[in-house]
């Protein structure tokens, strides 16, 4: 029966790893509801990484003597639960868990060391203008961006081209950033997509997590400017060359997009959508767990 619910399992895994992040990345709602669309491509990856190290944990059971728990439990009537397995088949599971959280450190000590190279160059080309609350880079061309965990940085040629209303609206942009802890998300993304680059899942992390961040803090930031200005400072300002340790204010992927939900808002979802979204993304993971190794029917 551990082949079966290996079968299952593995089965579960390609869903959540190959066939759902192509329909979710297709999707129009995201943009209505960027937090929620963060929460349901992070429980994918969760619900893969569980379905995976499951598969491997009933492969290693395998044999004469194993039996089904959990609700495939009801396909085998009568059979005695499993006993006591030995530790080795828990290797396995280990490595299933081990690979995604080794990327992520390895992306998460990428941006610290980004962010330290960044601060040097910072050191020497910039200034803290205490009037802006940012740094001031000394470079013509228009840039906004932040590090992770600070600080903002505005180029001499953003200050330069943005009126007053579009320079508060970039500044408000970063801070949100910042206040959001985005730079955890964007490891925590770019980690995922680097153990998972062979999957469509890992390849829909890479390009869908950092324009979620951005819409987000989008959205944090309208609530204390016009969203025209912000809009307005989007097609002026960008970032420097692309960095694990920066968020740009403008310039980054779906900016069209991001101006247009600034510009003309679609209608926040409902809650009856918010609460199913919010109960599949919560279901995701457990259901392979309730499948094969949860309590045993009757």
């Amino acid at each position: 029966m551990t082949a079966l619910a290996a079968s299952v399992l593995a089965l579960y895994a390609a869903l959540a790893g190959v066939l759902l992040p192509g329909r979710l990345a297709r999707a129009d709602w995201p943009q209505r509801a960027p937090g929620l669309a963060l929460a349901a491509w992070f429980g994918l990856a969760a619900t893969f990484i569980v379905a995976v190290a499951l598969t491997a944990y009933h492969l290693a059971l395998a044999g004469p003597r194993a039996h089904a728990h959990g609700l495939l439990a009801l396909f085998e009537p009568g059979a005695p639960p499993a006993g006591a397995e030995g530790p080795a088949v828990l290797v396995p599971v280990a490595l299933a868990a081990a690979w995604p959280l080794a990327r992520i450190a390895a992306a998460s000590r990428r941006a610290r060391r980004d962010r330290a190279e960044h601060l040097d160059r910072l050191a020497l080309a910039g200034r803290a203008d205490p009037a802006l609350g940012a740094v001031l880079l000394d470079h013509p061309a228009p840039v906004a961006y932040c590090l992770r965990r600070g600080p903002v940085v505005i180029s001499s040629g953003a200050v330069a081209r943005l009126t007053d209303g579009q320079l508060r609206a970039v500044i408000r942009h970063e801070r949100a950033h910042l206040a959001g802890r985005h730079h955890l998300l964007l490891a925590l993304g770019a980690g995922l997509a680097d153990a998972f680059r062979r999957l469509p899942l890992g390849r829909a992390l890479r390009t869908q997590v950092a324009p979620l961040l951005e819409m987000l803090a989008d959205d944090r930031a309208a609530r204390g400017c016009r969203p025209e200005d912000l809009a307005a400072a989007m097609c002026e300002v960008g970032s420097l060359r692309p960095s694990p340790a920066t968020l740009p204010a403008g310039g980054g992927a779906r900016t069209l997009l991001r101006m247009r939900r600034l510009l003309r808002p679609a209608p926040r979802l409902r809650p009856v959508a918010r609460l199913v979204t919010v109960t599949l993304i919560a279901l995701g993971p457990l259901v392979p767990y309730l499948l094969t190794c949860g309590p045993t029917p009757g």
